[in-house]
C-alpha cells in the first residue's frame, strides 16, 4: 500500500527513482586530539588564520565562476566566515583549553550548528547547514583527513533523502543523476531549495524525522516519488500509482516545452486584456537570462547582491555603469529595488546592533533613511543610467519595507535634495513594496504618493498570518492564499485602481500557475514571477478571461481557509 508523507514543496517538479538516504552530519575528523601539553596555541591559531583566509579566497574564487544563485550564496558564506562569533569562539578553544586547530574548529562547528537549529528565530536555525558547509571547508584546509558520503558517485534515478543538504553538497551532485529530493527539515526559503529550483531538481522538505526511517531497500522495493508540486513524498507506490505520476511527470514537461516555445509571444487573457509578466532578479546573470525565457523586462531587480561582502558600498560610478548594462539586456521595463539590508540581513559596512527580533528591526527603508546616503547615491546612480538610455524602456526604483506615509515623505526629502548637476535629470517613477499590513491597510492614503505599488506576498503572508516562513514548524501557515491575505491584496489594488496606478506582485505565489488567474482577479495588473516560471504563466494568462478571473476571486473572497481556496482554484 502506497505510503504518503507531506511536507512543504519548495521546487516544483515530479521525480521518480530509486531512494538513496543521505545520512553525514558534520564529518569527524579520522585524526585524535593530541596531548594538550605538546599543543603550541599560537602555532594552531595561525593554522587556522591561514585556513580562514584560504577558505574565504576558495569562496570568491567558486562564486566569480558559478551561476547567480550559487554565487550568492557563497557571498553570504563569507560574511558568515567572518563573523566575529566564529573567531572569538575558535580562539577561545584553541587558547583556553589547548586544543589543536583541528578539533577546536569541529567542535565549534558544532556548538554553532547545534546553537542555530535551537533558535526561535528561525531564520537563523535555517543557516545550520551553511554553519556545517563552512566547517568543512575550514577542516579540510587545516589538513583533517574527513570520512563522508561522496554524492558525486550517486547512480542515475536516484531520489535523495537526508535530514538537510548544505549548498556545497548539492552543488556536488551528478549531472542529471538525481530527479528528486526530500528533506526532514529545512524551509523552502532555505538556500537548499533556492539552488534545487536553479538546477531543476523537484523538491520536498520539511517532511519530519519519520522521513528517516525508510532504508534501502525499503518496504516492498521499487520507486520513491518525489512530488514537488504538492510537497509529498509517497513510497511503496502501486503499479497503478507509479504509471499514473509517470503519465502526470511526462506530461508537465510536455506543458513545460510547450509554454517555452510560445515564450516570446506576449500575455493577454482570452478577452483581450495584456498582462506584462516580468521576470524577478537576484544577479547580472539572471538579467541576461530575462530575454530567453520571454520575460517583458524586470519587475524586482534585487540588488543587495551590489551590496554585499565588501568593505564599503559601492560607489555613484560602479552602480552607474552596472545599471546601464541592465538596462540594455531589457525590453519594457527595469524595477530596481532599493537595498533592502539591515536586521536579518547585515552589510558589513553599516554598524548595526543585534536585534531580538530581526524582521522588526531596523531594515528596509527604516534603514536607508537612517543612512540617506546609501539611498541617495543607488537613486542618482539609477536616475543617470536611465537618462543615458533616453527612453529606450521604463526605469523604476522600488522602497522596501513601506509601513507608513511618514516614511515616503522621509524618503522624498531625501531623494530631492540638491546636490550637484544630477538634479536637473527628470525623476524615476517611484514606487513602494506592500509587504506590511499596514501598507495594504492605507493603500489609499500611499497611492497618491507614487507612481506604482508591487505587492510583496512572501513578506506580507508571513506578517498577516504571524507565521515566520523560514521556520520549519509554522511554515504551512504562512500561505498566501489565506483569505485574509487576499483581502489585503484586493485593498491594495483597489486603491491603486482608483488612482490610475499599476499594481505588480512579486511574490512565489505568482509564479503558480494555479493562482496567476485569482491574482488577475484581485486587481494585480502585472505579475513579476521567478525565471524559470515565465513562459508558464504566460500561457496562463492566455487560457483565461478576466471575467472568470474576477469570478474566482469573488468566490476566494468567501472563503475561509487557504485550503479552501486551493480546493476553489482546482475547480478551475
Amino acid at each position: 500500500m502506497t505510503e504518503v508523507l507531506h511536507g512543504l514543496a519548495a521546487a516544483p517538479g515530479i521525480g521518480i527513482g530509486a531512494l538513496v538516504l543521505y545520512r553525514p552530519g558534520l564529518a569527524t575528523p579520522s585524526a585524535t586530539p593530541g596531548d594538550r601539553a605538546t599543543v603550541d596555541p599560537q602555532a594552531e591559531w595561525q593554522l587556522f588564520l591561514t585556513a580562514r583566509a584560504q577558505v574565504d579566497a576558495e569562496l570568491a574564487s567558486l562564486g566569480d565562476n558559478a551561476s547567480s544563485v550559487v554565487a550568492e550564496i557563497f557571498a553570504a558564506h563569507r560574511i558568515i566566515l567572518q563573523d566575529t562569533t566564529l573567531l572569538n569562539s575558535v580562539q577561545r578553544v584553541i587558547f583556553e583549553e589547548k586544543t589543536d586547530a583541528v578539533s577546536a574548529t569541529h567542535r565549534v562547528i558544532n556548538d554553532l550548528a547545534d546553537l542555530f537549529r535551537s533558535l526561535e528565530d528561525e531564520y537563523f536555525a535555517g543557516r545550520a547547514a551553511d554553519i556545517v558547509d563552512l566547517g568543512q571547508r575550514l577542516l579540510s584546509h587545516l589538513g583533517a583527513e574527513m570520512s563522508r558520503p561522496l554524492l558525486t558517485k550517486l547512480p542515475p534515478n536516484t531520489v535523495l533523502v537526508a535530514e538537510d543538504l548544505t549548498p556545497t553538497e548539492l552543488t556536488q551532485l551528478p549531472a542529471g543523476h538525481v530527479v528528486g529530493i526530500a528533506l526532514a527539515y529545512s524551509a523552502p526559503t532555505a538556500h537548499s531549495a533556492i539552488l534545487a529550483r536553479s538546477m531543476g531538481i523537484p523538491l520536498v522538505c520539511t517532511v519530519g524525522q519519520t522521513l528517516m526511517q525508510w532504508r534501502e531497500p525499503f518496504g516492498r522495493g521499487g520507486d520513491v516519488i518525489v512530488d514537488g508540486n504538492r510537497g509529498r513524498v509517497l513510497f511503496d507506490v502501486s503499479q497503478e500509482e507509479l504509471a499514473r505520476f509517470t503519465q502526470l511527470r511526462q506530461s508537465l514537461l510536455d506543458q513545460g516545452a510547450l509554454a517555452l516555445s510560445h515564450a516570446y509571444l506576449p500575455a493577454a487573457t482570452l478577452d483581450g486584456v495584456p498582462v506584462p509578466i516580468l521576470a524577478n532578479a537576484n544577479s547580472p546573470a539572471d538579467v541576461a537570462a530575462v530575454r530567453a525565457v520571454g520575460a517583458d523586462g524586470i519587475g524586482l531587480l534585487r540588488s543587495e547582491y551590489l551590496f554585499r561582502g565588501r568593505a564599503v558600498p559601492p560607489g555613484f560610478d560602479e552602480q552607474r555603469e552596472t545599471y546601464i548594462g541592465f538596462i540594455a539586456q531589457v525590453d519594457h521595463q527595469l524595477t530596481v529595488r532599493a537595498l533592502d539590508a539591515g536586521g536579518d540581513k547585515p552589510v558589513d559596512y553599516i554598524a548595526h546592533h543585534r536585534e531580538d527580533n530581526p524582521f522588526l528591526g531596523l531594515r528596509g527603508v527604516r534603514l536607508l533613511i537612517a543612512e540617506p546616503e546609501l539611498l541617495r547615491t543607488q537613486y542618482r546612480a539609477l536616475r543617470s543610467a536611465a537618462h543615458a538610455a533616453s527612453g529606450k524602456l521604463e526605469v523604476r526604483f522600488m522602497l522596501p519595507m513601506i509601513s507608513a506615509v511618514e516614511e515616503i515623505f522621509a524618503v522624498r526629502a531625501i531623494l530631492e535634495s540638491p546636490q550637484d548637476d544630477e538634479c536637473r535629470l527628470s525623476p524615476l517613477k517611484l514606487g513602494i513594496m506592500i509587504e506590511v499590513p499596514s501598507a495594504a491597510l492605507i493603500a489609499h492614503s500611499l497611492a497618491p504618493l507614487v507612481d506604482f505599488f508591487s505587492i510583496g506576498t512572501n513578506d506580507l503572508s508571513q506578517y498577516v498570518l504571524a507565521s515566520d516562513r523560514t521556520n520549519s514548524s509554522v511554515a504551512k501557515l504562512a500561505d498566501p492564499l489565506h483569505p485574509a491575505v487576499l483581502h489585503l491584496i484586493k485593498i491594495t489594488c483597489d486603491a491603486a485602481n482608483a488612482h490610475g496606478k499599476p499594481v505588480s506582485l512579486c511574490g512565489e505565489i505568482a509564479g503558480d500557475p494555479l493562482a496567476a488567474p485569482l491574482l488577475l482577479g484581485l486587481g494585480v495588473t502585472e505579475l513579476s514571477v521567478p525565471l524559470p516560471s515565465v513562459p508558464q504563466i504566460k500561457e496562463t494568462v492566455r487560457c483565461v478571461t478576466l471575467a472568470h478571473c474576477r469570478t474566482l476571486a469573488a468566490d476566494a473572497l468567501m472563503c475561509d481557509s487557504a485550503a479552501a481556496v486551493r480546493a476553489r482554484l482546482a475547480q478551475g
